[in-house]
Order: structure tokens, then C-alpha cells, then sequence
């Protein structure tokens, strides 16, 4: 073990991963090529400096022959070293690299080493400066090589051990000394690269450990979205070696709700098992990763036809159908799958993204649990969706939202007692937008905050001119209701307008409810204490269960659409109606039914205690001038006239 930082890290040897060992040689060797020049200059001088002192005292054999020989092969060396600078070998000639620099180092080491012994006896009068040299040679070169301890070792080994030997044999006081001194400094040098060499292993294993994490998705071991995305680039990237590359976004249909409802825990476990399953079902891609919460990916490259990949996402959806055991539950769920088309290198990778992206948009609109493959008919939905991506994301000019307002009536007076927000979007080139549509694509692309923060800005300083017994209601999406900022934020429009609180309604659907319930109720419990009403936005239309409606108080509840529709016609649809609205009053909330359309929808829901009604037969989504027209003669209305309807009531509804 060796120590880094107070962190314990396990010592690099031939046994540790494939691939730490190979980023270890190739910093190895880009070390050595910074250092060899050094050494062997650092020699050619220290040789040279010997030879010339004992130049005269020995034979030309040993006082030139023998270092010049040297020299030249130093030279040679430094000359090939020099040619690797401007050279990038693979991993495997730089292991080679380093061997060689292994034994040669050997070489030369055991060559000086006994050229230091034979001029110790060859008669020289002052012998000391002999050792001298060998040990500053010795150190510098062992110096050079500390990040290759092995020729390291041998270096300073082969050069003084002859050396040292020749010295304490002599049976000489003053060489003796100085063999036992040289004998020190070597075990001195021989620790000290043993301990620069462990904090070079440390350093090299806690940097990969950081990217492992910055690479690494941290509960299922899968690469995370930043490594993906690195793979894309360098796919996108081998533009010399053209190769289909098809990228398939994962999601797990309905997992959130099922984080809900089973926790966190159960979540987790689930998570683990299904990226184990996409892992074996995905055979054959470059990289599968997490990409946040339920989202995997996968990324093909090479020649793979579609229709095999279409087969992996099949295998894929049949996998997760299968249960999963989880802390004692067994639970179903579901995988949609979109595919991009297979698209040659070199293409910008957010197009793969996106269309991989626009597929499983397909397939999770058509009820999920499927695969589909971008095709060329998904064009004009691509095109249509960058556009509005694009000028979501524009601040000069923003995008021109409009607030129309939907009147809100009492049921058996038809006075008008508030209205609802709603957001239009009529752009220069796709026209009218559905809110649907552009409030998904501003959830999906991380824009949902400045556009909620302008529709409630503009609906309630416009509210704040209204008769003070006019409400204000407005929806507040999944996204906007588990950011942590969205009280604060919402109060803050209140004070600023000098709008009473109490007269603002906020809205949320059953869904953005279980998007993230702990916190989701923990906001709305905040509002409902600075005066905010609660209202739950489309009931009846979610799968969820009601029994939420025990844990979050809700002011209002606000009965879908399609409950409503039919029940002039069939008595089954009246009866779950008016068992529907005994379940809302038993919980203490006022009902509000949406889409009244016609007097005998009106009156049966009236009759079964409705408070309040929404819809066409009250009143279409109007401009800002028309509502504050209806709010001066509100007092007087028991219904909308028909021919004022038709003039200035013309804005679809959602």
C-alpha cells in the first residue's frame, strides 16, 4: 500500500488493470523524453571530465579509447531519443521503448562500473576522485530515470557495486571509507526513487480514478452522459474512415411514478438490474451509458444494419417486460426505444442525438413500450422542433408569448369569479403552437423557467388591475414545481404587482405531482401558507392513484375533460361523475368541471353540486382588453351572449 493525500492507494505492478498499466507507460515514456537528453548529456560530460583527468597517469586504452567509444555510442542513443520527439508510437512500441532503455542502461551502467574499477588499480596516485565521479555519474543518471525504477536500479547498481566492492577490498583506511561512504549515498538515492516512484503511481491512479468518476455514472457503473458524448465526438470525428454510426435513446416508461410510490431504494435496484439487462441486450455497442434518472443510451458503430439494431431494441423492450425483483416486490415496467438513422461519420453529433431523441418522442406519444426508427418523414417534425428549441433559447428577441384568459364561472349564477392563464404562441414560421407542444420542448431543453417566469409575470400584473374579487389561475408544470426557487419566485411576482396572493390560483396536474412528490409537496405546502390556493389541474384523466389526496391538501380540484363529456348521453358516465365529485368533496375540496360545452352538461353538473364551470358554453380563451371588458359588466352576466362569443371570443383552447 502507499499513502497519497491520507488516501490509501494500492502500489501499480503487473497486476493491476490492463489499462492503468498502459496509461502508466505512455506517461513513462513521455517523461523519458524529457529526461534522456538530460543523462546523457549529463554522462558524455562526466566521462569526459574523468577521461581527461586521468589522461597521462593510464594507458590511451583507458584514458581515450574506452571513453570515446562510449561517447559515440551516448551520442548514437541521444540522437534516437532525439527522433522520438516528433514521433507519437503506439502503446505497445512505447513498452518496447522502455525495455530497450532497460537493458541498455545495463549496458552502460556495468561498462562504466568496471571502467571505474580498472583505473582504481591502475596505479593512479590520488584514487578518491575516482569514486567521486562514479557516484555523481551514477546519481544523475539514476535521477533521469526515476520514473523507470528498473533502469533506475540498474544504473546505479551495475555502475557503483564494482566500485564499492574494488573500494572495501582494498584493506585501505581512506578507500574503505570511502567505499562504505558511496555504499550510503547509493541506499540514500535507491530510497528516494522508491518514494518518488510510489507518488507517481499514486498521482497516476488517483487521476484515473477522477475520471473514471467524471466518466463513470456512480450507480450503475455505466458511462454517463459527458462520456457518450465524447464517444460522439470521436465518431463524428473519423472523417478518414467513414463508418455508419446509430445512436438508441432508452427511457423506462412510467418510472418515476414507480420511484414514488416504492422509494428511492426500490428505484435504485431497479435502475441497476435494467442497465444490467440493456448491457446484455445491447451487444455488440461501442458504449451504453446513463444519461440521468431513467435514460440510457447506446451507441452502434459500424456496418450494422437497421433492421439488426431494430432487433437489439426489440430484445431490449422484451427484457424489460420481464418482472423485476426489487427488495421483495416484484415489479412491470416498460422501455421505449428511439433509434437515429445510421449516419456516416463526421456528422455534427447532436443530430444524432436529436434524432434519436425525436423517435422516442414518437414512440412515448404513442403509449411507449415500443421501438421506432428516426425515418426521413421525421424531418419536418425534427425541423419543426429545433426551430422551437431554437427560439426558446433567444433573448433578442425573446419568444412572443401571449396570455389569453379563460373565464371561470359560478355554476348557478354564471358570474364570472376568475379566470385562467393560458399561454399562446403564435411564431413567424410554424403559426399557431399548441402549449403542449412548445411548454414540452421549453420542460425538455431546460428553458421552462424564463418562459414560466414570463407567462406568470404577464398574467399577474395584468390580474393586479382586475376587481378585486376577480381570481387569477395558472399551471405550473412538472419541472417548475420541483425547482427549488418556484415559491420565492411566485411571491415575488405577488409583491412586486401588489397582488393579493389569495386571489391567485396555482394549477398542477396529477403528473407533475408524482414527478417528484416529497418536494412537490413540500412547494406547495409553502404556497398554500402565503395565501396561495392549490388547485389539481385535469383529475381523472392520470393513472396515478388517488391516494395522494390524503398526503397534499388541495383547495380545488379541477375534473377532466373527458369525464365530462358524455354524461348528458349515458348514465354510466353521470353516475362515475357524481361519484367522482362525492370522492373531491369528502377530501374538502370545491370542484371546477372543464370543457362544459353545452346547458345540459351545465345543468346536470350544477345539479350534482359542481361549484364551478369552465369551458365554451361560459366562455373561449380571450385577449387581455376583452377580459377586463367582461369584468366590468360581470356583475349583471348570467351567460355569455352567443353573438359576443363569436365576435371576440376566437382564440382556440388548449
Amino acid at each position: 500500500m502507499l499513502v497519497l493525500n491520507g488516501v490509501k492507494l494500492v502500489r501499480l505492478t503487473r497486476h493491476a488493470p490492463a489499462a492503468l498499466q498502459a496509461d502508466l507507460r505512455v506517461e513513462q515514456f513521455h517523461i523519458l523524453l524529457q529526461q534522456i537528453p538530460i543523462l546523457y548529456t549529463v554522462l558524455i560530460i562526466n566521462t569526459a571530465i574523468l577521461a581527461i583527468s586521468v589522461y597521462g597517469s593510464v594507458s590511451t586504452t583507458l584514458s581515450v579509447e574506452i571513453p570515446g567509444l562510449f561517447g559515440v555510442l551516448i551520442v548514437v542513443r541521444l540522437a534516437v531519443w532525439l527522433m522520438r520527439r516528433s514521433s507519437s508510437p503506439p502503446e505497445a512500441q512505447m513498452a518496447r521503448h522502455l525495455l530497450s532503455t532497460t537493458v541498455i542502461a545495463a549496458f552502460f551502467s556495468l561498462g562504466l562500473g568496471t571502467w571505474g574499477v580498472v583505473l582504481l588499480h591502475a596505479g593512479i596516485g590520488d584514487k578518491p576522485f575516482i569514486p567521486l565521479f562514479i557516484a555523481f555519474g551514477s546519481i544523475a543518471c539514476a535521477y533521469c530515470l526515476a520514473s523507470v525504477p528498473r533502469a533506475a536500479f540498474v544504473t546505479i547498481f551495475l555502475t557503483t557495486t564494482p566500485v564499492v566492492t574494488s573500494l572495501l577490498a582494498s584493506g585501505i583506511r581512506v578507500q574503505v571509507a570511502a567505499g562504505l561512504s558511496l555504499l550510503l549515498i547509493v541506499m540514500l538515492i535507491m530510497r528516494l526513487i522508491t518514494k518518488q516512484y510510489d507518488y507517481f503511481v499514486g498521482t497516476m491512479i488517483a487521476r484515473s480514478e477522477a475520471i473514471s468518476l467524471a466518466f463513470t455514472d456512480p450507480l450503475t457503473n455505466l458511462a454517463n452522459r459527458r462520456a457518450l458524448i465524447e464517444c460522439l465526438e470521436d465518431a463524428a470525428a473519423a472523417i478518414d474512415t467513414p463508418t455508419p454510426v446509430t445512436l438508441a435513446m432508452i427511457d423506462l416508461d412510467h418510472f418515476k411514478a414507480l420511484n414514488d410510490t416504492y422509494g428511492h431504494a426500490v428505484g435504485d435496484a431497479v435502475l441497476l438490474e435494467a442497465a444490467r439487462r440493456i448491457e446484455n441486450a445491447c451487444v455488440g455497442a461501442r458504449i451504453v451509458a446513463r444519461l440521468g434518472g431513467d435514460e440510457f443510451a447506446a451507441l452502434f458503430v459500424g456496418e450494422l444494419e437497421t433492421g439488426l439494431i431494430e432487433g437489439v431494441g426489440a430484445t431490449l423492450t422484451r427484457s424489460m417486460a420481464e418482472p423485476f425483483l426489487a427488495r421483495g416486490n416484484c415489479i412491470r415496467l416498460a422501455a421505449s426505444v428511439g433509434l437515429s438513422a445510421p449516419l456516416a461519420s463526421g456528422q455534427i453529433p447532436l443530430t444524432l442525438m436529436l434524432q434519436a431523441d425525436v423517435a422516442l418522442y414518437e414512440v412515448k406519444s404513442a403509449g411507449g413500450g415500443g421501438v421506432l426508427a428516426f425515418s426521413p418523414s421525421m424531418h419536418t417534425r425534427l425541423h419543426r422542433r429545433m426551430t422551437i428549441e431554437q427560439a426558446l433559447r433567444a433573448t433578442d428577441p425573446p419568444p412572443a408569448i401571449q396570455v389569453v384568459y379563460q373565464p371561470i364561472c359560478e355554476a348557478r349564477s354564471r358570474r364570472i369569479a376568475s379566470f385562467e392563464a393560458l399561454a399562446r404562441w403564435h411564431h413567424p414560421e410554424l403559426g399557431a403552437l399548441s402549449p403542449l407542444e412548445f411548454i414540452g420542448v421549453a420542460e425538455t431543453t431546460g428553458t421552462i423557467s424564463a418562459l414560466s417566469q414570463q407567462i406568470f409575470a404577464a398574467a399577474i400584473e395584468e390580474a393586479a388591475g382586475w376587481d378585486a374579487s376577480i381570481g387569477l389561475s395558472i399551471n405550473l408544470s412538472a419541472v417548475q414545481l420541483c425547482q427549488p426557487s418556484t415559491p420565492l419566485a411566485i411571491m415575488s411576482l405577488c409583491l412586486r404587482h401588489r397582488f393579493d396572493p389569495r386571489r391567485l390560483e396555482v394549477e398542477v396536474t396529477e403528473t407533475s405531482v408524482l414527478a417528484d412528490f416529497g418536494v412537490a409537496r413540500q412547494h406547495l405546502a409553502s404556497l398554500r401558507a402565503a395565501g396561495v390556493r392549490i388547485a389539481l389541474d385535469d383529475f381523472g384523466a392520470g393513472f396515478a392513484s388517488v391516494s395522494y389526496l390524503k398526503e397534499i391538501t388541495f383547495d380545488r380540484i379541477k375534473i377532466d375533460g373527458e369525464l365530462v363529456d358524455n354524461i348528458a348521453h349515458s348514465a354510466g358516465a353521470a353516475r362515475l361523475l357524481h361519484g367522482v365529485l362525492q370522492l373531491c368533496s369528502a377530501v374538502g375540496a370545491q370542484v371546477t368541471a372543464e370543457k362544459v360545452e353545452t346547458e345540459q352538461q351545465a345543468a346536470i353538473l350544477t345539479g350534482f353540486g359542481c361549484e364551478r364551470l369552465q369551458g365554451y358554453l361560459l366562455g373561449r380563451p380571450v385577449p387581455a382588453s376583452v377580459a377586463r371588458e367582461l369584468i366590468r359588466k360581470a356583475s349583471l352576466f348570467v351567460s355569455i351572449e352567443p353573438s359576443f362569443e363569436v365576435s371576440f371570443l376566437t382564440a382556440p383552447n388548449i
